[in-house]
């Protein structure tokens, strides 16, 4: 699920923001889009909606895809396409 579902479980939302041992990318579901601005926010950590398309009609207006890669650092990139 995408953090927003979370608003009752303040907790693991202070966690996703944490920075203090590793970068966190959190890639959540469910709602059909994909973006990061729909999302609550958990910085300086990101974290995406990567749900499906088609169906129910409750598609969002940002389809697609979103392409990470992950460094020899272990820093993660993503890219939405």
């Amino acid at each position: 699920y995408p953090t927003d579902y979370f608003s009752s479980v303040p907790a693991f939302l202070a966690n996703l923001s944490d920075a203090s041992q590793r970068d966190i990318v959190f890639f959540g579901g469910h709602r059909h889009n994909v973006d990061n601005t729909s999302t609550w926010k958990t910085p300086p950590n990101r974290n995406w909606v990567v749900g499906g398309g088609g169906g129910w009609s409750c598609d969002g207006p940002s389809q697609g895809f979103l392409v990470g890669t992950v460094g020899a650092d272990y820093w993660v990139d993503t890219y939405p396409e």
